[in-house]
């Protein structure tokens, strides 16, 4: 037993409801309503409605595993405590004091809990595999397990558009500058995200559409702030780039960031930083006003042709400066456009419609989502183990959601299959 699961059984009434429910005193007791979760200081449940006997009550409840425990957190000493109209406990142990002497009736609860669902929180809380549920999930109704991806999803974009939300105040919303900057993150993936960012940041995108008509110098910008020009060179590209980055760094007094901070380590070569800041020039040379476009898009395949770009003739033979390779096509791939759509272009359209208030760009993210395949990764392939398949992007957003933030941390009494497998027999 844990003061979590206590909470829990007390909030959603999984004691005994075919026992009368009485004090400690005896006094006969039914629950009008448990009263609000408080996730602040002080009591556990606030505004909760009893009726002991004949009296009707109204105020807050404090729950404790042990009556002791009172002591223990020395609630004596705190007046928010003194006038409580209930104190439930798993086992009554001790009698208690307030700091004013007032008495409130106590409920043990043991009595009334069935053994079977600690047993059932046990198994989950002592589960060592994918999920908690792994073995006992298929149990639970689909439309359960729907009702809670939904949920899921909605965390999910909540969560991706924080960080938006913080780019739009230092940038005074100025939105097509906090796409060029969520889409430059984008572009590094998982690995390289922060660094791409930091590239943005240092390269307003002012910056490149004054230069736009020289394709050449947006390349020597990004790739000299990107701290890749200040090695020594024996191709004649990249002594170019090195020579417009000279010119330019002077005349914006520009401070180039350090090439340490990019990572190749176990990346395939598409995936270099080189040839993808070499990708994410071309777009932003192409493609002016973007999310402009973005917001006019009606379906997957208009987004999908906003990023159908190549690179310069020099990143055709080359994943890395001074690296010749065979000469290949370096068009961005649709795998790799659909994560920039669900990680940079969903984010941003779906916090730009609850900023101005505009539902239809929310619900046109969603419908995106739904438009765009699973993603293929490890825990998405150990979801569809267990039974549980994803559909759509939207579908994987929210298994990653309730994988990362619920499953990996036990969370299992917030969510809805855990509650459903907490009440099985």
């Amino acid at each position: 037993m844990s003061e979590n699961l206590l909470q829990f059984i007390w909030l959603h009434r999984l004691y005994a409801t075919h026992l009368p429910l009485k004090t400690t005193e005896g006094e006969e007791l039914i629950v009008l309503y448990p009263g609000q979760l408080n996730t602040n200081a002080g009591p556990d449940f606030l505004e909760a409605k009893l009726k002991i006997g004949q009296t009707l009550w109204a105020g807050n409840i404090e729950l404790h595993l042990k009556s002791s425990d009172w002591t223990k957190h020395e609630h004596q000493e705190n007046n928010s405590y003194s006038r409580l109209i209930m104190h439930v406990v798993y086992e009554d142990d001790a009698q208690i004091e307030t700091r004013d002497q007032s008495e409130f009736p106590t409920l043990e609860l043991k009595p009334y809990i069935d053994r079977q669902l600690l047993q059932n929180y046990a198994y989950l809380m002592q589960e060592k595999q994918f999920i908690p549920c792994h073995d006992a999930i298929t149990k639970v109704r689909e439309l359960t397990i729907k009702q809670q991806m939904t949920r899921m999803l909605a965390e999910r974009l909540e969560e991706k558009t924080r960080h938006i939300h913080v780019l739009l105040q230092r940038y005074k919303n100025n939105w097509q500058e906090v796409f060029y900057i969520q889409l430059a993150r984008g572009f590094g993936l998982h690995i390289n995200q922060d660094a791409f960012e930091q590239l943005a940041i240092d390269t307003p995108l002012q910056l490149l559409v004054k230069h736009a008509y020289h394709p050449c110098q947006v390349e020597a910008l990004l790739f000299g702030q990107a701290g890749f020009l200040a090695d020594y060179f024996d191709e004649i590209y990249p002594v170019v780039l090195q020579k417009e980055y000279e010119h330019l760094q002077k005349l914006y007094q520009l401070q180039p960031g350090q090439k340490h901070r990019w990572k190749f380590l176990r990346l395939r070569p598409a995936n270099f930083p080189t040839l993808r800041i070499a990708q994410f020039a071309q777009l932003m040379l192409q493609s002016k006003q973007l999310f402009s476009k973005i917001l006019e898009a009606q379906t997957i395949k208009e987004l999908m042709q906003l990023f159908s770009v190549t690179v310069s003739d020099y990143w055709l033979e080359h994943y890395n400066f001074q690296e010749k390779s065979a000469e290949r096509n370096k068009t961005l791939g649709s795998s790799f456009i659909r994560s920039l759509i669900i990680n940079a272009v969903i984010p941003t359209l779906f916090m730009y419609g609850k900023q101005q208030g505009k539902e239809q760009y929310c619900e046109k993210a969603i419908e995106f989502l739904e438009a765009l395949p699973p993603e293929k990764n490890a825990i998405i392939d150990q979801w569809e183990s267990t039974g549980v398949k994803a559909s759509s992007a939207a579908d994987s957003q929210a298994l990653l959601q309730l994988k990362n933030v619920y499953c990996d941390r036990k969370r299992c009494l917030e969510c809805s299959i855990g509650y459903a497998l907490l009440r099985k027999g």
